[in-house]
This record gives structure tokens, C-alpha cells and sequence, in this order.
């Protein structure tokens, strides 16, 4: 049964397809994690349409290619999971990623990708600063930024 997708326009998806091809992630996922690339691999190989699930098939695939030494396979895979999954979701891609150059003797792309790694890291446990926007009077919008400029301001003077 095909149906439209909102988030693509009328991009017809069949249902079963998509159970499929989730099955299969989730098999090789298990087959990875059995210490089993090549099986993995074979699953990746048998997904027909990999539509919004690439991110994820580049990721297992990568990390097939991994565990069996075949590093510079693995990075071109990686470095599509990395670039398509949001961070901080794609922690793992670059986690791979580093050690695919590491053990690859591409010392300095591994530092370059723990970097990406550890700064998304820190950026996720320092406090955030929130601003809402909303439709004001420029008057009174005005007078919000001044007043927070000025308590910013202050808050840094005594700390």
C-alpha cells in the first residue's frame, strides 16, 4: 500500500518496503553486534529502496567495513553518516570515523574527528541561553534588548 509523504511532497512510500528495509537495519544492526560484518553487510546489500533510512545504512555499512580492516571504505561511508545524521545523533559516525583514521595511521584526521566529538560534548553540557521570539511593538522590543543587554552586562561585572 503507498501512501504520500508529508514531509517529502507525494513521494509515494509503500508501507511494507519501509517494514523491510527496517527489519534489515535492525538484522544487520544484530549482526554487527555479534561480530559479524559480513553478514551485516549482506543485509545492508539486500535493502531495495533505502529512501530516509540511508544516514543509518551508511552508518552500519561503515562500521561493517570497520571491524574488517577496510578502513578506506569505511571512512567514505562514515563520512556520509556523519554529514547526513543532525549532531548530536551522529556522535557515532564520528567516533567510527576516528578510529577508521587512527588505525589507518591518518593520525591527524582522527584528532580533527575526536575534536568534533568532544566539542559537541561540551557544547551539550554547558547551560544554554534561550530567547523566544515573538510579534512585539519594535517600542517595546527595543526596550526587551536594552534590558536584557544591561542585566547580561551586570551579571558579568559581578561574576
Amino acid at each position: 500500500m503507498a501512501r504520500s509523504d508529508p514531509l517529502h511532497g507525494d513521494i509515494p512510500m509503500d508501507v511494507n518496503l519501509v517494514s523491510k528495509t527496517i527489519r534489515r537495519l535492525q538484522t544487520a544492526e544484530g549482526y554487527l553486534e555479534l561480530n559479524l560484518p559480513e553478514r551485516a553487510l549482506a543485509e545492508l546489500n539486500n535493502i531495495e529502496d533505502q529512501g530516509p533510512f540511508e544516514a543509518a545504512i551508511a552508518l552500519l555499512e561503515g562500521e561493517a567495513l570497520k571491524i574488517e580492516e577496510r578502513y578506506d571504505e569505511a571512512v567514505v561511508s562514515l563520512k556520509r553518516a556523519a554529514a547526513m545524521i543532525p549532531a548530536p545523533l551522529n556522535k557515532r559516525a564520528w567516533r567510527s570515523l576516528a578510529e577508521c583514521y587512527r588505525q589507518s595511521g591518518r593520525l591527524e584526521l582522527a584528532e580533527v574527528a575526536d575534536l568534533v566529538v568532544n566539542a559537541e560534548e561540551a557544547t551539550a553540557s554547558e547551560p544554554k541561553t534561550v530567547i523566544r521570539v515573538a510579534f512585539v511593538p519594535l517600542p517595546m522590543l527595543s526596550d526587551a534588548i536594552k534590558e536584557y543587554f544591561s542585566e547580561t552586562a551586570s551579571e558579568r561585572s559581578e561574576g
